[in-house]
Protein backbone atom coordinates (compact mmCIF):
# COMPACT_ATOMS: atom_id res chain seq x y z
CA UNK A 1 0.00 0.00 0.00
CA UNK A 2 1.58 3.42 -1.06
CA UNK A 3 1.61 6.47 1.47
CA UNK A 4 -0.74 8.41 -0.51
CA UNK A 5 -3.46 5.88 -0.70
CA UNK A 6 -4.06 7.01 2.97
CA UNK A 7 -7.25 8.70 2.72
CA UNK A 8 -8.31 11.78 3.84
CA UNK A 9 -12.01 12.49 5.08
CA UNK A 10 -15.04 10.28 3.94
CA UNK A 11 -16.89 11.03 0.68
CA UNK A 12 -20.64 11.32 2.28
CA UNK A 13 -21.90 10.56 -1.63
CA UNK A 14 -24.51 13.36 -0.65
CA UNK A 15 -25.07 15.24 -3.80
CA UNK A 16 -28.15 14.79 -5.94
CA UNK A 17 -28.57 15.55 -9.80
CA UNK A 18 -31.37 15.44 -12.40
CA UNK A 19 -30.47 15.08 -15.90
CA UNK A 20 -33.39 15.75 -18.54
CA UNK A 21 -32.99 14.59 -21.75
CA UNK A 22 -35.25 15.90 -24.78
CA UNK A 23 -34.05 13.88 -27.93
CA UNK A 24 -35.47 16.13 -30.73
CA UNK A 25 -33.63 18.39 -32.65
CA UNK A 26 -34.87 20.51 -36.12
CA UNK A 27 -32.31 18.41 -37.61
CA UNK A 28 -29.35 16.23 -37.36
CA UNK A 29 -25.34 17.37 -37.39
CA UNK A 30 -23.13 15.29 -39.16
CA UNK A 31 -20.63 14.95 -36.33
CA UNK A 32 -23.26 14.30 -33.05
CA UNK A 33 -23.76 10.54 -31.94
CA UNK A 34 -26.05 12.13 -29.28
CA UNK A 35 -29.50 10.73 -29.02
CA UNK A 36 -30.95 12.60 -31.21
CA UNK A 37 -33.92 12.56 -34.01
CA UNK A 38 -35.63 14.97 -36.16
CA UNK A 39 -38.29 17.33 -34.21
CA UNK A 40 -41.87 16.12 -34.67
CA UNK A 41 -45.36 16.63 -33.20
CA UNK A 42 -45.81 15.58 -30.25
CA UNK A 43 -48.76 14.89 -27.15
CA UNK A 44 -47.39 17.29 -24.27
CA UNK A 45 -49.44 15.91 -21.86
CA UNK A 46 -48.17 12.31 -22.97
CA UNK A 47 -44.62 13.49 -22.30
CA UNK A 48 -45.28 14.88 -19.29
CA UNK A 49 -47.18 11.79 -17.60
CA UNK A 50 -44.13 10.10 -18.40
CA UNK A 51 -41.03 12.41 -17.25
CA UNK A 52 -43.25 12.36 -13.54
CA UNK A 53 -43.69 8.73 -13.57
CA UNK A 54 -39.73 8.42 -13.64
CA UNK A 55 -39.65 11.30 -11.39
CA UNK A 56 -41.67 9.68 -9.08
CA UNK A 57 -40.29 6.21 -9.22
CA UNK A 58 -36.58 7.19 -9.01
CA UNK A 59 -37.91 9.44 -5.75
CA UNK A 60 -39.11 6.30 -4.61
CA UNK A 61 -35.46 4.26 -5.31
CA UNK A 62 -33.46 6.58 -3.29
CA UNK A 63 -35.97 6.09 -0.04
CA UNK A 64 -36.43 2.35 -0.70
CA UNK A 65 -32.08 1.92 -1.04
CA UNK A 66 -31.64 4.48 1.56
CA UNK A 67 -29.29 6.95 -0.44
CA UNK A 68 -28.77 10.07 1.69
CA UNK A 69 -29.02 13.16 -0.44
CA UNK A 70 -29.75 16.92 0.31
CA UNK A 71 -32.03 17.87 -1.97
CA UNK A 72 -31.12 18.53 -5.91
CA UNK A 73 -28.13 20.82 -6.47
CA UNK A 74 -28.25 20.84 -10.02
CA UNK A 75 -31.29 19.91 -12.87
CA UNK A 76 -29.68 20.36 -16.68
CA UNK A 77 -31.98 20.05 -19.80
CA UNK A 78 -29.36 18.35 -22.43
CA UNK A 79 -30.48 16.76 -25.63
CA UNK A 80 -30.83 17.10 -28.62
CA UNK A 81 -32.12 20.04 -28.51
CA UNK A 82 -33.80 21.36 -25.30
CA UNK A 83 -34.52 24.61 -26.19
CA UNK A 84 -37.39 23.15 -28.72
CA UNK A 85 -38.82 21.71 -25.09
CA UNK A 86 -42.70 23.26 -24.93
CA UNK A 87 -42.22 25.35 -22.18
CA UNK A 88 -45.53 23.68 -20.32
CA UNK A 89 -42.98 20.56 -20.37
CA UNK A 90 -39.96 21.89 -18.91
CA UNK A 91 -42.46 23.73 -16.09
CA UNK A 92 -43.56 20.88 -15.05
CA UNK A 93 -40.70 18.83 -14.97
CA UNK A 94 -39.32 21.87 -12.47
CA UNK A 95 -42.24 21.82 -10.39
CA UNK A 96 -43.17 18.09 -9.97
CA UNK A 97 -38.92 18.43 -9.08
CA UNK A 98 -38.84 20.77 -6.15
CA UNK A 99 -41.92 18.96 -4.83
CA UNK A 100 -40.52 15.60 -4.67
CA UNK A 101 -36.62 16.14 -4.12
CA UNK A 102 -36.75 19.36 -3.13
CA UNK A 103 -34.05 21.95 -4.55
CA UNK A 104 -30.64 23.53 -2.77
CA UNK A 105 -31.15 27.90 -2.57
CA UNK A 106 -28.53 27.96 -4.78
CA UNK A 107 -29.80 25.01 -7.40
CA UNK A 108 -28.29 25.15 -10.65
CA UNK A 109 -30.58 24.64 -13.57
CA UNK A 110 -28.96 24.58 -16.80
CA UNK A 111 -30.83 24.06 -20.56
CA UNK A 112 -29.35 23.74 -23.80
CA UNK A 113 -30.12 26.31 -26.59
CA UNK A 114 -29.38 26.83 -30.12
CA UNK A 115 -29.13 30.15 -32.04
CA UNK A 116 -31.58 28.22 -34.14
CA UNK A 117 -34.35 27.80 -31.60
CA UNK A 118 -34.13 29.92 -28.96
CA UNK A 119 -35.64 33.63 -29.52
CA UNK A 120 -36.06 36.50 -27.47
CA UNK A 121 -39.69 35.63 -26.06
CA UNK A 122 -38.29 31.57 -25.62
CA UNK A 123 -35.68 32.59 -23.72
CA UNK A 124 -37.58 35.24 -21.39
CA UNK A 125 -40.06 32.12 -20.84
CA UNK A 126 -37.33 30.07 -19.72
CA UNK A 127 -36.72 32.32 -16.89
CA UNK A 128 -39.52 32.17 -15.69
CA UNK A 129 -40.04 28.97 -15.30
CA UNK A 130 -36.79 28.91 -13.64
CA UNK A 131 -34.02 28.25 -15.60
CA UNK A 132 -31.30 30.26 -14.34
CA UNK A 133 -27.58 28.92 -17.00
CA UNK A 134 -28.16 28.94 -20.81
CA UNK A 135 -25.36 26.50 -22.38
CA UNK A 136 -25.81 27.98 -25.76
CA UNK A 137 -24.43 25.73 -28.98
CA UNK A 138 -22.48 28.74 -31.17
CA UNK A 139 -20.29 25.54 -31.87
CA UNK A 140 -18.15 27.80 -34.85
CA UNK A 141 -16.97 31.14 -35.11
CA UNK A 142 -17.82 31.92 -38.94
CA UNK A 143 -20.50 30.87 -41.59
CA UNK A 144 -18.01 28.49 -43.32
CA UNK A 145 -17.42 25.93 -40.68
CA UNK A 146 -20.82 26.76 -39.12
CA UNK A 147 -22.10 24.99 -42.62
CA UNK A 148 -19.32 22.56 -42.76
CA UNK A 149 -20.82 21.15 -39.11
CA UNK A 150 -24.07 21.32 -40.35
CA UNK A 151 -25.54 24.14 -38.24
CA UNK A 152 -28.37 25.96 -39.01
CA UNK A 153 -27.84 29.49 -37.92
CA UNK A 154 -24.77 31.74 -38.90
CA UNK A 155 -22.98 34.12 -36.73
CA UNK A 156 -25.48 37.06 -37.11
CA UNK A 157 -28.31 34.50 -35.37
CA UNK A 158 -25.81 33.51 -32.46
CA UNK A 159 -24.98 36.97 -31.59
CA UNK A 160 -28.35 38.14 -31.45
CA UNK A 161 -29.01 35.12 -28.92
CA UNK A 162 -26.05 36.18 -27.12
CA UNK A 163 -27.03 39.34 -26.76
CA UNK A 164 -30.72 38.62 -25.98
CA UNK A 165 -29.25 36.40 -23.21
CA UNK A 166 -26.97 38.47 -21.64
CA UNK A 167 -29.75 40.76 -20.81
CA UNK A 168 -31.52 38.06 -19.50
CA UNK A 169 -28.74 35.87 -17.69
CA UNK A 170 -26.34 36.09 -15.13
CA UNK A 171 -24.84 32.46 -16.05
CA UNK A 172 -24.31 32.03 -19.68
CA UNK A 173 -21.81 28.92 -21.35
CA UNK A 174 -20.96 28.45 -25.07
CA UNK A 175 -20.18 25.19 -26.86
CA UNK A 176 -17.20 25.79 -29.31
CA UNK A 177 -15.73 23.24 -31.91
CA UNK A 178 -12.27 24.19 -33.44
CA UNK A 179 -9.27 22.71 -34.76
CA UNK A 180 -11.02 21.74 -38.14
CA UNK A 181 -8.97 20.24 -41.05
CA UNK A 182 -8.01 23.37 -43.23
CA UNK A 183 -8.43 25.57 -40.22
CA UNK A 184 -5.67 28.66 -39.86
CA UNK A 185 -4.76 28.87 -36.68
CA UNK A 186 -3.90 33.05 -36.74
CA UNK A 187 -7.59 32.76 -38.02
CA UNK A 188 -8.89 30.90 -34.97
CA UNK A 189 -7.40 33.02 -32.41
CA UNK A 190 -8.12 36.34 -34.09
CA UNK A 191 -12.37 35.22 -33.90
CA UNK A 192 -11.61 33.72 -30.73
CA UNK A 193 -10.59 36.86 -29.16
CA UNK A 194 -12.96 38.73 -31.02
CA UNK A 195 -15.76 36.65 -29.31
CA UNK A 196 -14.03 36.74 -25.95
CA UNK A 197 -14.10 41.31 -26.09
CA UNK A 198 -17.42 41.07 -27.77
CA UNK A 199 -19.52 38.93 -24.87
CA UNK A 200 -19.99 38.84 -21.44
CA UNK A 201 -19.63 34.94 -21.50
CA UNK A 202 -18.90 33.15 -18.34
CA UNK A 203 -18.44 29.14 -19.09
CA UNK A 204 -16.34 27.60 -22.35
CA UNK A 205 -16.67 24.69 -22.86
CA UNK A 206 -14.28 23.70 -26.43
CA UNK A 207 -14.08 20.69 -28.11
CA UNK A 208 -11.65 20.05 -30.88
CA UNK A 209 -13.83 17.77 -33.80
CA UNK A 210 -13.58 14.16 -33.24
CA UNK A 211 -14.62 11.78 -35.60
CA UNK A 212 -17.83 8.99 -33.84
CA UNK A 213 -19.27 5.76 -35.02
CA UNK A 214 -22.46 6.10 -36.18
CA UNK A 215 -22.77 9.79 -37.50
CA UNK A 216 -22.26 11.16 -41.10
CA UNK A 217 -19.06 12.13 -40.80
CA UNK A 218 -18.20 8.62 -39.84
CA UNK A 219 -19.05 7.54 -43.30
CA UNK A 220 -17.71 10.51 -44.95
CA UNK A 221 -14.42 10.36 -43.30
CA UNK A 222 -14.24 5.82 -44.27
CA UNK A 223 -14.71 7.46 -47.71
CA UNK A 224 -11.94 10.11 -47.58
CA UNK A 225 -14.39 13.27 -48.20
CA UNK A 226 -13.20 14.13 -44.83
CA UNK A 227 -9.68 14.50 -43.16
CA UNK A 228 -8.51 15.19 -39.61
CA UNK A 229 -6.32 18.02 -38.54
CA UNK A 230 -2.63 16.62 -37.86
CA UNK A 231 -1.89 15.62 -33.95
CA UNK A 232 0.78 17.94 -33.64
CA UNK A 233 -1.11 21.14 -35.07
CA UNK A 234 -3.93 20.01 -32.55
CA UNK A 235 -1.84 20.38 -30.29
CA UNK A 236 -0.61 23.72 -30.98
CA UNK A 237 -4.70 24.74 -31.39
CA UNK A 238 -4.99 23.65 -27.74
CA UNK A 239 -2.16 25.49 -26.13
CA UNK A 240 -2.68 28.72 -28.11
CA UNK A 241 -6.25 28.50 -26.98
CA UNK A 242 -5.39 27.60 -23.55
CA UNK A 243 -3.50 30.52 -23.25
CA UNK A 244 -5.77 33.58 -25.20
CA UNK A 245 -8.54 32.11 -22.40
CA UNK A 246 -6.14 32.42 -19.58
CA UNK A 247 -5.91 36.17 -20.51
CA UNK A 248 -9.47 37.16 -20.54
CA UNK A 249 -9.59 35.06 -16.93
CA UNK A 250 -10.89 31.91 -18.12
CA UNK A 251 -9.85 29.40 -15.60
CA UNK A 252 -9.09 25.51 -17.18
CA UNK A 253 -10.99 23.35 -14.62
CA UNK A 254 -11.53 19.98 -17.04
CA UNK A 255 -10.27 18.89 -20.00
CA UNK A 256 -12.59 20.97 -22.30
CA UNK A 257 -14.01 23.17 -20.34
CA UNK A 258 -13.21 26.91 -18.62
CA UNK A 259 -14.73 29.16 -16.51
CA UNK A 260 -14.88 32.21 -15.16
CA UNK A 261 -14.23 32.26 -10.99
CA UNK A 262 -17.14 30.85 -9.40
CA UNK A 263 -18.95 29.73 -12.91
CA UNK A 264 -18.10 25.94 -13.20
CA UNK A 265 -20.15 23.76 -14.53
CA UNK A 266 -21.89 22.21 -10.84
CA UNK A 267 -24.04 19.85 -12.65
CA UNK A 268 -21.11 18.31 -14.83
CA UNK A 269 -18.50 18.46 -11.96
CA UNK A 270 -20.84 15.96 -9.79
CA UNK A 271 -20.46 13.56 -13.32
CA UNK A 272 -16.87 14.09 -12.72
CA UNK A 273 -16.39 13.36 -9.67
CA UNK A 274 -18.74 10.31 -9.49
CA UNK A 275 -21.94 11.72 -7.34
CA UNK A 276 -25.27 10.82 -7.55
CA UNK A 277 -27.43 11.97 -10.50
CA UNK A 278 -30.51 10.48 -11.52
CA UNK A 279 -31.46 10.26 -16.05
CA UNK A 280 -34.86 10.45 -17.05
CA UNK A 281 -35.67 10.53 -20.94
CA UNK A 282 -35.20 8.77 -24.02
CA UNK A 283 -31.56 7.42 -23.80
CA UNK A 284 -30.77 8.98 -20.43
CA UNK A 285 -28.90 7.05 -17.67
CA UNK A 286 -28.43 7.56 -14.11
CA UNK A 287 -25.95 6.48 -11.42
CA UNK A 288 -26.69 6.03 -7.61
CA UNK A 289 -23.82 5.27 -5.07
CA UNK A 290 -26.04 1.90 -2.42
CA UNK A 291 -23.48 1.89 0.53
CA UNK A 292 -25.44 -0.65 2.39
CA UNK A 293 -24.52 -3.71 3.13
CA UNK A 294 -22.00 -2.87 0.22
CA UNK A 295 -20.92 -0.29 -1.91
CA UNK A 296 -22.28 -0.89 -5.15
CA UNK A 297 -22.80 1.67 -7.85
CA UNK A 298 -26.33 1.02 -9.44
CA UNK A 299 -27.10 2.33 -13.18
CA UNK A 300 -30.75 2.85 -14.49
CA UNK A 301 -30.58 2.77 -18.34
CA UNK A 302 -33.16 4.17 -20.26
CA UNK A 303 -34.87 3.13 -23.79
CA UNK A 304 -33.45 5.44 -26.59
CA UNK A 305 -35.90 5.54 -29.35
CA UNK A 306 -38.00 8.22 -27.46
CA UNK A 307 -41.23 6.55 -29.15
CA UNK A 308 -40.50 3.12 -27.26
CA UNK A 309 -39.76 5.40 -24.53
CA UNK A 310 -42.83 7.43 -24.20
CA UNK A 311 -44.94 4.25 -24.62
CA UNK A 312 -43.02 2.15 -22.11
CA UNK A 313 -43.28 5.16 -19.45
CA UNK A 314 -46.69 6.89 -19.90
CA UNK A 315 -48.53 5.03 -17.32
CA UNK A 316 -45.94 3.35 -14.99
CA UNK A 317 -42.05 4.19 -15.18
CA UNK A 318 -40.25 1.50 -16.84
CA UNK A 319 -36.08 1.57 -17.39
CA UNK A 320 -34.63 -0.16 -20.27
CA UNK A 321 -32.26 -1.93 -17.64
CA UNK A 322 -30.90 -1.41 -14.33
CA UNK A 323 -27.92 -3.68 -13.13
CA UNK A 324 -25.18 -2.80 -10.63
CA UNK A 325 -21.89 -2.34 -12.16
CA UNK A 326 -18.97 -4.54 -11.56
CA UNK A 327 -15.94 -3.36 -9.03
CA UNK A 328 -13.73 -2.68 -11.74
CA UNK A 329 -15.95 -1.29 -14.54
CA UNK A 330 -17.09 1.62 -11.98
CA UNK A 331 -13.43 1.66 -10.83
CA UNK A 332 -12.26 2.33 -14.12
CA UNK A 333 -15.28 5.07 -14.85
CA UNK A 334 -14.40 7.02 -11.54
CA UNK A 335 -10.53 7.22 -12.33
CA UNK A 336 -10.83 8.40 -15.95
CA UNK A 337 -14.07 10.83 -15.04
CA UNK A 338 -11.79 12.12 -12.13
CA UNK A 339 -8.38 12.53 -14.01
CA UNK A 340 -10.06 15.07 -16.53
CA UNK A 341 -10.47 17.91 -13.63
CA UNK A 342 -7.34 20.13 -13.54
CA UNK A 343 -8.20 19.15 -9.30
CA UNK A 344 -7.77 15.45 -10.00
CA UNK A 345 -9.41 12.30 -7.97
CA UNK A 346 -9.43 11.55 -4.21
CA UNK A 347 -8.10 8.24 -4.22
CA UNK A 348 -10.79 7.24 -1.49
CA UNK A 349 -12.92 6.90 -4.60
CA UNK A 350 -11.41 3.83 -5.78
CA UNK A 351 -12.44 0.74 -4.17
CA UNK A 352 -9.58 -1.12 -5.18
CA UNK A 353 -6.53 1.33 -4.84
CA UNK A 354 -4.08 -1.38 -5.77
CA UNK A 355 -5.63 -1.15 -10.01
CA UNK A 356 -3.20 1.51 -10.57
CA UNK A 357 0.11 -0.29 -10.86
CA UNK A 358 2.95 1.04 -8.31
CA UNK A 359 5.72 0.68 -11.25
CA UNK A 360 3.99 3.03 -13.62
CA UNK A 361 2.88 5.08 -11.71
CA UNK A 362 6.35 5.89 -10.35
CA UNK A 363 7.69 6.39 -13.60
CA UNK A 364 5.28 8.90 -14.26
CA UNK A 365 5.37 10.94 -11.32
CA UNK A 366 9.30 10.89 -11.95
CA UNK A 367 8.54 12.41 -15.50
CA UNK A 368 6.70 14.37 -13.44
CA UNK A 369 3.55 13.70 -15.82
CA UNK A 370 1.00 13.19 -13.55
CA UNK A 371 1.74 14.03 -9.29
CA UNK A 372 0.10 12.98 -6.03
CA UNK A 373 -0.42 14.60 -2.93
CA UNK A 374 -2.69 14.01 -0.04
CA UNK A 375 -4.63 11.37 -1.10
CA UNK A 376 -5.17 13.26 -4.60
CA UNK A 377 -4.05 12.20 -7.88
CA UNK A 378 -3.70 14.35 -11.20
CA UNK A 379 -2.52 14.69 -14.70
CA UNK A 380 -0.31 17.66 -14.68
CA UNK A 381 -1.76 20.50 -17.33
CA UNK A 382 0.72 20.11 -20.04
CA UNK A 383 0.17 16.85 -20.22
CA UNK A 384 -3.32 16.50 -20.54
CA UNK A 385 -4.08 16.01 -24.36
CA UNK A 386 -2.39 12.55 -23.49
CA UNK A 387 -5.18 12.05 -21.06
CA UNK A 388 -6.08 8.15 -22.61
CA UNK A 389 -2.91 7.00 -22.89
CA UNK A 390 -1.83 8.08 -19.61
CA UNK A 391 -4.80 5.96 -17.39
CA UNK A 392 -4.44 3.00 -20.30
CA UNK A 393 -0.45 2.99 -18.74
CA UNK A 394 -1.63 3.26 -15.17
CA UNK A 395 -4.22 0.57 -15.24
CA UNK A 396 -2.65 -2.10 -17.79
CA UNK A 397 1.08 -2.04 -17.68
Amino acid sequence: MFPWFKVLKKNTQNLLSLYVHWPYCKSKCPYCDFNSHINEKIDINKWIASFNNQLCYMKDELIHKNIDFKNLNTIFFGGGTPSLMPIKIIEHILNISDKIFGMSKNIEITLEANPSSSDKNKLINLKKVGINRLSIGVQSLNNKNLKFLGRLHNIKDAQITLENASNLFKNISVDLIYALYGQKLKIWTNELILFLKTNNLHHISLYQLTIEENTQFFNDYKKGLIKLIDNDLAAEFYSTTNDILKEFQFFKYEISNYAKKGFECRHNLNYWNSENWIGIGPGAYGRVWLRNPKVKRIEYKNYTNPKTWLSKNMNKAEFEKIYTLEDEASDIDTLIMGLRLNNGIRISKLKNKLMINSKALEELQNKNIISTKNGILKVNENHSLKLNSIINYLIDV
